[in-house]
């Protein structure tokens, strides 16, 4: 495992290898995550991607197969839920869902 401080955002990140792929956590500076996800040995995202606002809530679930973006990602916003389907990069669906109240951040 490696910790290491990227100077210019002022964010913490972990790394561990697994396997084939390197696991990557981003913290704010507040030690919340900021981004959690994979990189392949030659650096492309692969698998699941997370993203974080500041204050511990979802703003993104994502995919990616060796650096293309693949699958449903879903984005978080106040009341709305955003789904994108992407297919090797394209996007091929996109739908919202609307709440009266704030979004639960529960997928």
């Amino acid at each position: 495992m490696h910790l290491f401080h990227i100077q210019s955002k002022q964010q913490i990140a972990k790394t561990e290898i697994k396997g084939d792929l390197k696991e990557v956590t981003l913290y704010y500076e507040n030690g919340t995550i900021m981004q959690h996800g994979f990189y392949t040995e030659n650096g492309e995202l692969h698998a699941s991607w997370e993203s974080y606002n500041i204050d511990g809530s979802r703003k993104c679930v994502a995919t990616y197969n060796y650096g293309v973006k693949v699958g449903v990602w879903t984005y978080f916003k106040d009341n709305k839920i955003t789904k994108i389907t992407y297919d090797n990069n394209k996007i091929i669906d996109i739908k919202e869902v609307i709440n009266d109240k704030k979004v639960e951040n529960n997928i």
